[in-house]
């Protein structure tokens, strides 16, 4: 979830992975992946860094928990989970990390 402002001042927060799109025109516009818009009162440039940090923080706890399990021997090196389940091979899609 990101915290945003609506115009009235009031904090709403919404969920990232359900963004389609965000606009200026001139105001802040979020369109949600549902058709549902929200006007906001952070720029642009704001709610996209907001989006951004709440994935890669998502993602990067799902390839933690995937090097913990692995530890464990729970689960297959290299694999990670993102939170909607879907398994996804972290030595190709996200590149090697560094230890």
């Amino acid at each position: 979830m990101i915290e945003v402002t609506r115009e009235s001042g009031t904090p709403m927060y919404l969920n990232a992975d359900h963004v389609e799109y965000v606009e200026a025109t001139p105001d802040t516009v979020i369109m949600m992946d549902s058709g549902k818009s929200y006007k906001v009162k952070e720029d642009v440039l704001t709610v996209v860094e907001r989006i951004v940090a709440y994935q890669q923080r998502v993602h990067y706890i799902a390839a933690v928990d995937a090097e913990q399990l692995d530890r464990a021997g729970k689960g297959a090196p290299g694999v990670a989970f993102r939170s909607s389940g879907e398994e996804v091979e972290t030595s190709s899609e996200m590149g090697d990390l560094p230890d």
